[in-house]
């Protein structure tokens, strides 16, 4: 049982750590070019899967 609570905290954290990552790389690079753009969103969206993996799957 603590394996599976320290698997989930460590998701959510990793969730989150990406989900921060990705909207700062969007607001910091937003007038600059595309690319980053798009890979903000992408580890935004990342994020919030791994965020949102126990609600949907276990």
């Amino acid at each position: 049982m603590g394996a599976r609570r320290m698997g989930i905290f460590l998701r959510k954290s990793g969730g989150i750590i990406l989900g921060v990552g990705g909207a700062i790389l969007v607001i910091r690079m937003l007038p600059l070019y595309l690319w980053p753009l798009l890979l903000g969103a992408l580890l935004i969206w990342v994020g919030w899967q791994l965020y949102i993996y126990d609600r949907y799957y276990w």
